[in-house]
């Protein structure tokens, strides 16, 4: 177990800096900048009194009323108003400055009671009661102030009765055209219900579903203003009869489908360009403008599902946009269509592809920072083609270069008596590294598969890199790899990964002697690093529903499948080779081959709360099992727990496996701790603070165990007992987001270490406010969310 250093001058600053934040949030007087004989307006409440409302919408309502309220009070979290306190302590009358600044873009005014007009307010409150069937309503308002404090609160009233309800719904309509006919065949899809309340945002909705089924039926010219809607109430009993007709005045276009005639692709055009089509090359029957210079049209009519000859549908048009779009060679597509002055009943279709531009070589210098507590200095540069064969075909190379420095672990504080200290070398560790990747968009196959329908372009990816680790006091490691796989997304909330050619060489090119000693001390740890093959299929499917972003809930799941080495088995078994043993693995060109199956699972849930506020809870499971021809997984595919994006209050790779305790000669040289099974869960309450600062609460728990038993005492995953071998943590996070990226710090704070005696595991009772031992802190510095 290490020593514990408290540091008192630390805790006081954090104590100085803790009131101070305090005292900032108070503002002193939140009605400091209110002007005399006005109001801070600090709340509202709606109220629906519905006595005999049968409808049970009465907390619909109330949300819906209360969305009416125009100024909404000064934002507040647990109490406080933090962009008002920031506002009234930087307050100042001038007009630049840096207290300026911090006034206006990251405070806020207060919101004052004199500029709240209830009485249009409640107009709105009552107008939107009327569009719920609440013909009659009334709505009132009642505003308490508080001269003292100077605060004010509105408490709105509405009063209503059983809403008017629809009796009959007919769809006025003459047979004899067809595009009446074909709104008839849609009435039963009709969102319109007899019984139900009457809802003027249902008949919004059901004009645009039949002006929606309307265009998947050839009728371009249609639009949802062309139909009207006639409501009688005075039927009795609080009924309504609707009536829906297409408008007298509607034009004859709009009364007639269309369909497809000429369709023309300008393959390489710019805001400007002549129209002219008599530079044309025909294709499969489409006029390809001018010619296949910059991409070959058999590549690029994968992606349009405008067909000649074929009936116009809107599902057709955005289809083609869409996949269109996700093709890298272009960054503006639009598709105008005008009918055929030849042939009534005709749409001519022009597709304009503006291309993107083809080559960029972009420089990137990064502070990098890995999972395993190396962190440092980087430099990336990157160079794309994205035509690199005239068939949108994205070429890229990526050099890296990093020089790192280990900056946390278990192993810090004084070096233990008797235990001797890691050489401090210049740089400690440097990485080189270069990877090229091919994505082709589309399936490249010996099979003839056929196009997908689909608005998200399929891909074919090919990449082939080189890798470079040097850790100056331990060993130095040389990794290449080569991968074929698939990537498509058959609907937005699907997509699906195949990588069936997935070649990894791990190569232990030189070792130090400390090094060397602890693999002699570590035989699992050895036969992890020893040189391998890693040949076989990754295969993934993630679902998300995040892009919906209106939802209260949202789902995310991705779920992996590694495989190593059974082919090459197989193979070598027919080829009648005798059975891998420890001391005689099967080898390939010299080296053995890894032999495992992974199975790895990553679900998270968004519950949304508010406008920004978010409650996250994340799952994360996997499980790696080698067999025949490896004792143990490969280091690079084994699982750790610790670190910015898993249990924060523990430093990356220093939590198990199970309850191993690490000795201080490990834990001051080289240290990371991995596993076959992993355990996570995180749960966090992320919250707007002001402007572009965000905050988080957050419970991490988890760990490792080994399906085997090993040298490391403990390490042994056993049913009975692993939720007690969990490690607990907890913390609070202040992130910096700014859109296009996010800056994250999360302060950890240990509950429960798991490699302590049973009886003293848990240890926030001990927590020392410093920033070392195995009650300190761990303050985590990243890019991004952590999940």
């Amino acid at each position: 177990m290490l020593n514990t250093y408290p540091l008192p001058r630390m805790k006081m600053v954090g104590m100085r800096t803790l009131l101070l934040i305090c005292l900032l949030l108070s503002g002193c007087s939140v009605t400091k900048t209110v002007p005399k004989g006005d109001a801070l307006f600090t709340g509202f409440e709606v109220k629906v009194e519905g006595k005999n409302d049968s409808s049970n919408r009465g907390k619909q309502l109330q949300a819906e009323l209360g969305a009416a309220v125009r100024p909404e009070p000064n934002a507040s979290i647990l109490g406080l108003r933090p962009k008002l306190a920031i506002y009234n302590a930087f307050y100042t009358e001038k007009e630049k400055g840096l207290k300026h600044w911090i006034m206006t873009k990251l405070g806020e005014p207060p919101v004052l009671i004199s500029q709240v007009d209830t009485g249009s307010v409640s107009t709105v409150m009552s107008n939107r009661l009327h569009n719920r069937g609440y013909f009659n309503n009334q709505v009132s308002s009642a505003t308490e102030v508080d001269t003292a404090k100077k605060t004010a609160t509105i408490n709105w009233t509405a009063r209503m009765g059983e809403p008017y309800r629809l009796r009959n719904i007919k769809y006025t309509l003459n047979d004899s055209l067809a595009i009446h006919q074909a709104i008839r065949q849609t009435q039963p899809e009709s969102v319109l219900k007899t019984g139900e309340p009457y809802d003027l945002g249902l008949m919004t909705d059901e004009r645009l579903r039949i002006d929606g089924e309307l265009k998947n039926k050839g009728y371009y010219y249609f639009s949802p203003d062309m139909l009207i809607f006639s409501v009688d109430t005075t039927v009795g009993n609080r009924q309504a009869d609707v009536l829906m007709r297409v408008k007298e005045v509607t034009p004859s276009p709009a009364l007639q489908p269309y369909t497809l005639d000429d369709i023309y692709i300008f393959a390489n055009y710019f805001i400007g360009d002549s129209m002219a089509v008599n530079d044309t090359i025909s294709i499969l029957g489409y006029h390809y403008i001018p010619n296949e210079e910059y991409l070959k049209a058999k590549h690029l009519l994968d992606g349009v599902f405008l067909a000649q000859d074929s009936t116009y549908t809107r599902e057709n048009h955005l289809l083609t946009i869409k996949r269109l779009s996700g093709l890298a060679a272009y960054k503006f597509v639009n598709i105008d269509y005008s009918p055929d002055t030849l042939n009534p009943g005709k749409l001519d279709a022009f597709i304009y592809l503006t291309p993107a531009m083809k080559k960029s070589l972009r420089a990137e210098a990064q502070m990098v920072t890995k999972s395993n507590n190396f962190a440092g200095p980087g430099l990336k540069v990157s160079f794309q083609n994205r035509n690199a064969f005239r068939g949108s075909e994205v070429l890229s190379v990526e050099f890296t270069g990093s020089f790192e420095s280990q900056v946390g672990g278990r192993g810090t504080g004084t070096v233990p008596e008797g235990v001797e200290a890691p050489k401090k070398s210049g740089i400690p560790s440097y990485e080189l590294g270069v990877q090229t990747t091919l994505a082709i968009p589309r399936i490249v196959s010996p099979f003839n598969l056929r196009n997908l329908r689909t608005e998200f372009v399929p891909q074919t990816r090919i990449g082939l890199g080189f890798n470079f680790l040097s850790r100056s006091d331990f060993y130095t490691l040389n990794s290449y790899n080569a991968t074929y796989g698939y990537t498509w997304r058959p609907k937005e909330t699907l997509t699906f990964d195949a990588t069936p050619i997935n070649l990894q060489y791990v190569r232990l090119t030189k070792t130090t002697p400390a090094f060397d000693t602890v693999l002699v001390e570590n035989p699992y740890l050895k036969s992890s690093f020893e040189n391998q093959f890693i040949i076989g299929g990754i295969y993934q499917m993630t679902y998300s529903n995040q892009m919906f972003k209106d939802r209260t809930s949202n789902i995310f799941n991705k779920l992996t499948l590694d495989l190593s080495g059974n082919v090459v088995s197989g193979f070598q078994s027919l080829l009648g080779k005798p059975k891998p043993t420890p001391e005689e693995p099967r080898v390939l060109y010299k080296d053995r081959f890894a032999q495992y199956l992974m199975v790895d699972n990553d679900f998270r849930h968004y519950l949304n709360l508010g406008t920004e506020s978010q409650l996250v809870w994340r799952l994360a499971t996997g499980v790696g099992y080698s067999y025949g021809n490896s004792r143990t997984m490969p280091y690079v595919k084994q699982f750790s727990v610790g670190g910015p994006n898993s249990v924060r209050a523990f430093r990356a790779r220093s939590v198990g496996p199970g309850t191993y305790d690490v000795p201080d000669t490990v834990a001051f040289s080289f240290f990371d701790q991995v596993g076959d099974i992993r355990l996570e869960t995180n749960l966090e309450y992320r919250f707007p603070i002001a402007g572009f600062f965000k905050g988080a609460v957050f419970a991490d728990a988890g760990n490792i165990w080994n399906l085997r038993e090993t040298d490391k005492e403990g390490a042994k995953f056993e049913a009975k007992n692993f939720l007690s071998e969990l490690a607990v943590g907890t913390g609070v996070g202040l992130r910096i987001d700014v859109e296009f990226f996010v800056i994250r710090l999360d302060l950890g704070i240990p509950v429960r270490v798991p490699y302590l005696p049973k009886g003293d595991r848990f240890v926030l009772n001990k927590f020392n406010g410093s920033f070392s031992g195995d009650y300190g802190m761990v303050l985590n510095i990243a890019i991004g969310y952590p999940f």
